[in-house]
């Protein structure tokens, strides 16, 4: 197999915060996550002093170790008990003041990026009566939901992380509702799309609500009677000062990018089942096909050169570092058959997607 160079285009990253947060759970339950964190060559006060982010990949594999380690399946719902709005950075304190539920709710999701960049897509928070898209089809919901990205197929590697972002998301969101009057269910209900679990029970005596699996997507619905009440520990003037700041941040991403990594973030969410022409990065760019290959062209670069890119890189990442199987990976970057797809990675590797993740494999044991 021939050497392959790494491309710009990876799963994602996330904030040393999660890390910090899995370590003060490992901590309660007696685990020890010195050698796990050894083996993956991971420094928590390294990464904490450069303001430093770990790969989802082996955000996964730490987290599948510490289960193995600990046999604690519902590691996830550990985390969302001892989590603390410090592990959200100036997100968590933002959240922490938003005058109600419903301005946190926001903020949760539009501010993700500051500690967590999913490529191929984001967590949303959406009104009461909304359509709610989804790869299978769109499903209308009544009441306001806030949703959380994640990839499929699901197995241990990733669903401990689906777990951990909505017990947080909960834990965070009842803390803000316990200083109401009144006792307040502000979650109605949990949606999780991988199948039932034999420690279901687990899961509702967690939430304290109805917890549908299989469903179409991954979120919170909460009440839409309760969201919009002031929260009596709100502090507007804080909340303004944390919400500016985060803005500021998340501008600041945005403007760092240049226009190849802003098509590649598009061509990612999109490639699902289909190829995205420029006709729609374009527009959902906010500008015209012509405007788009002129800047393309002042980075030297185009669009067919970037979807090629694309596709290769995520294809080594979904054959590295997670456990899809390999016609799921042809359908999640768009390729029209399993065989295609099968061609275009011996050309890109000169391997068969089995041996690659084998090498890799191996490299780990």
């Amino acid at each position: 197999m021939t050497e392959i160079k790494e491309s710009k285009v990876s799963l994602g990253d996330i904030s040393v915060n999660f890390l910090q947060q899995m370590s003060l759970t490992c901590h309660k339950i007696n685990g020890d996550m010195a050698p796990i964190l050894a083996k993956y060559n991971v420094s928590i006060s390294q990464l904490s002093a450069h303001n430093g982010r770990l790969s989802i990949p082996k955000y996964m594999r730490i987290g599948f170790d510490l289960i193995q380690q600990t046999q604690r399946d519902d590691l996830g719902l550990l985390m969302g008990e001892n989590v603390c709005f410090q592990h959200y950075g100036m997100l968590g304190f933002a959240a922490m003041s938003a005058p109600d539920i419903n301005t946190m709710a926001q903020v949760l999701a539009q501010y993700e990026s500051l500690l967590s960049q999913n490529v191929r897509g984001h967590s949303t928070f959406l009104p009461a009566t909304h359509e709610h898209k989804h790869e299978g089809g769109n499903v209308t919901t009544s009441e306001p939901t806030l949703s959380f990205y994640s990839i499929a197929p699901y197995n241990l590697y990733n669903c401990f992380v689906v777990d951990s972002v909505l017990a947080s998301w909960f834990t965070l969101l009842t803390a803000r509702t316990m200083h109401l009057a009144q006792t307040v269910q502000i979650v109605k209900a949990v949606h999780i799309e991988y199948p039932e679990p034999y420690n279901s029970e687990r899961y509702h005596a967690f939430f304290q609500c109805p917890v549908i699996f299989n469903s179409t997507f991954n979120g919170l619905v909460l009440n839409s009677q309760h969201i919009d009440i002031p929260l009596p520990d709100a502090c507007m003037s804080s909340y303004l000062q944390a919400q500016q700041l985060c803005q500021h941040e998340l501008n600041l991403l945005q403007q760092n990018q240049d226009w190849q990594s802003k098509v590649i973030e598009k061509v990612s969410h999109n490639l699902v089942g289909n190829m995205p022409d420029i006709n729609q990065v374009a527009a959902l760019l906010g500008t015209s096909p012509w405007t788009l290959r002129r800047r393309l062209y002042k980075e030297n670069t185009n669009y067919q050169s970037i979807m090629d890119t694309t596709r290769q890189g995520l294809a080594l990442s979904y054959v590295r570092d997670t456990q899809l199987s390999f016609s799921e990976i042809s359908y999640l970057l768009g390729f029209a058959t399993p065989a295609a797809f099968y061609k275009a990675f011996r050309r890109w590797t000169q391997s068969t997607p089995k041996n690659y993740r084998q090498t890799f494999i191996n490299k780990r044991e």
